[in-house]
């Protein structure tokens, strides 16, 4: 039963009464977009000069992944020969083809995500009491503790990648007697000369920039799956503070009160398909490119040690460590939304129902029936993210690192 002392607000509309806290929820959620250039795909108040302003950002997006991976690519297939420095530009190269390939899922799914916003919205508008409203932004806490998670461990490792690891690179002397700076990324000599002054320090602050177009694609990934599952979460427990209050209402209001936890549960069956739905391709590519990338850098650190280079031993294990956390959080994310999807039918046969009309009481049959079909976040359709699959990515990469060695030595 909620305590007594709760007490009931009225139902205004959630734009006037809880726009500070849904401004709050979908703070990340729109400084991210807005980055990519996609919030005006998304949200319902665009103005001309937003969308204007959307389409350069997308395209600065896309040139910013494009001036790495180009010359990147053209090197190691046209220029480099030695096969271990080609196994180091592959990790590079795989990030950003990931980052792409999940810049466009976003932008492929740009529907379905602004429903999401609107069904965050909506579930605002019917938050009835400051005890719900106290649960709802503790959840909302939640995904963004993920957010901010990921979003220091991704930029600390790519700022140490990107500034502090080729500053400490030994220089060295070519044929020629020319000392040869170290770039971050390799294939800008086809078009310039990328150790002529101010060119290379040109090119080295444009990675640096560049580079931040990239970590933002990947936290908004994370960012889209925190801030909808944690609503969720919030949402679950709406509805087993209704739960708890049924015998305490007067039984002309007993049915009222069912209807209004059934209600609840179908909006969160509801959110949870389109959360799946947005996040289907997100999750195929970050498996796949994930369990790639940690097993190169997992080389890659094996080989520095071998080598003593401390400074690139030391950021290639950051972004090992940026890297596996990130997976750890979407199987995270997986596991909350099956246990919350599973965990209603639970507190729906916890709560006080016998005590209740045999009538109303039956209609919870309902809401454990329904909680009982699985609701999970896939990789494509073909992996089910969970705890246990992130162990699952875990062996892979050691699997193929395993290979790799065979391979390489």
């Amino acid at each position: 039963m909620p305590p007594a002392s709760s007490k009931k607000i009225p139902k205004t509309p959630s734009s006037r009464k809880y726009s500070a806290h849904i401004e709050y929820e979908l703070q990340y959620t729109r400084w991210i977009l807005k980055s990519l250039g996609i919030w005006s795909m998304v949200s319902d108040n665009t103005t001309n000069s937003d969308r204007i302003a959307s389409f350069f950002l997308i395209i600065f997006n896309l040139f910013a992944i494009a001036f790495i991976l180009i010359p990147c690519s053209m090197h190691m297939l046209l220029r480099e020969k030695n096969p271990r420095r080609r196994l180091l530009l592959i990790g590079p190269i795989g990030f950003r083809i990931s980052n792409i390939l999940k810049y466009f899922s976003i932008m492929f799914r740009v529907d379905v995500i602004k429903q999401c916003l609107n069904h965050v919205k909506n579930d605002w508008s019917d938050v009835a009491s400051e005890d719900e409203r106290k649960l709802v932004l503790k959840s909302v806490e939640v995904g963004r503790n993920l957010t901010r998670l990921c979003a220091i461990f991704m930029f600390s490792a790519g700022l140490f990648y990107h500034t502090v690891m080729p500053l400490l690179k030994k220089k060295r002397v070519n044929a020629f007697n020319v000392t040869i700076r170290p770039h971050v990324y390799p294939g800008y000599d086809f078009f310039v000369d990328s150790q002529a002054s101010p060119t290379y320090e040109i090119i080295f602050g444009t990675h640096c920039v560049f580079a931040v177009a990239g970590y933002f694609m990947t936290v908004a990934a994370c960012n889209l799956a925190a801030t909808f599952v944690s609503h969720i979460c919030g949402q679950v427990q709406i509805m087993n503070l209704k739960l708890q209050g049924l015998t305490g209402n007067e039984k002309s209001s007993v049915a009222e009160e069912i209807a209004s936890v059934i209600k609840c549960h179908v909006k969160v069956l509801r959110l949870s398909r389109m959360i799946e739905k947005i996040l289907r391709e997100i999750c195929l590519v970050e498996v796949v490119a994930s369990s790639l990338i940690i097993c190169l850098l997992e080389y890659y650190c094996m080989t520095e040690w071998k080598n003593s280079e401390t400074a690139s031993l030391i950021t290639y294990f950051m972004l090992l460590t940026s890297l596996t956390f990130n997976v750890f959080i979407f199987c995270y994310i997986g596991e909350i939304l099956k246990d919350q999807c599973e965990v209603v039918a639970e507190l729906t046969y916890m709560a006080e129902w016998y005590q209740i009309s045999s009538k109303n009481a039956l209609q919870l049959a309902l809401i454990i029936a329904m909680a009982r079909s699985p609701r999970k976040i896939t990789a494509g359709g073909m992996m089910e993210l969970t705890i246990q699959s992130f162990g699952a990515v875990i062996k892979t990469s050691v699997a193929y690192l395993n290979m790799l060695r065979a391979v390489a030595d």
